[in-house]
């Protein structure tokens, strides 16, 4: 995995340090035994999975990770350098639609390359062992919550992930993960769950076609 210095501009610090060799996608998706959904994480065999930023759409600053939960241990991923590519004023109330694509910018839209540095990322889950993706998240350096891509480690067991594929779809051309960040701090229980506040795509390569 190469990580990109994404906190050097933020408020917080995290420690980095894991080092992964690509070994290549295997096609194990089939075993009974794998899940990979909000349910968790689990392959039956060691693999190398590919991530994309897409994009962010929301105030928050976020970090996205994958926590090893039988260590506890907690890898990022990605982090975002600010909280969107333009400024944008947070009384803004959200329009409770799905602003997913670039030709939506006015929800706080973060893009690769900017927000995001270095979109393009890889991960060795290792085989039997149970992870989950998280999500963490600031706003103006003040703690917002971390979220979990496994839906019983969240409060009420509610999902905050959506997977938009199956594992099947990890190697065949990728599926989505696209998260509510809840933006609880700003709207209270007035979440809009539009998922479109973190953005990856998981296996594969997305490119989004030009208006």
């Amino acid at each position: 995995m190469k990580y990109s210095n994404f906190l050097t501009q933020t408020p917080y610090q995290i420690a980095l340090g894991l080092t992964t060799v690509a070994v290549g996608l295997l096609p194990a998706a089939a075993n009974a035994q794998e899940v990979f959904d909000n349910q968790g994480i689990r392959l039956a065999v060691d693999t190398v999975v590919e991530f994309e930023f897409l994009e962010s759409n929301g105030s928050y600053q976020s970090i996205f990770g994958i926590i090893n939960l039988d260590t506890g241990e907690k890898i990022p991923v990605y982090g975002e350098v600010r909280s969107s590519d333009t400024p944008q004023a947070v009384n803004q109330p959200s329009d409770f639609q799905d602003d997913l694509g670039p030709q939506n910018q006015d929800d706080f839209y973060g893009s690769p390359g900017v927000t995001v540095p270095e979109p393009l990322e890889e991960f060795r889950f290792v085989a039997g062992t149970e992870y989950s993706f998280y999500l963490e998240s600031y706003f103006e350096g003040q703690p917002a919550g971390t979220l979990y891509s496994t839906s019983s480690r969240n409060n009420d067991s509610i999902n905050y992930a959506r997977f938009d594929g199956p594992l099947e779809d990890v190697i065949n051309g990728g599926l989505l993960l696209r998260w509510e960040d809840t933006g609880s701090l700003l709207v209270g229980n007035a979440i809009d769950y539009d998922y479109d506040d973190f953005v990856i795509r998981i296996g594969g390569y997305l490119q989004w076609d030009q208006p």
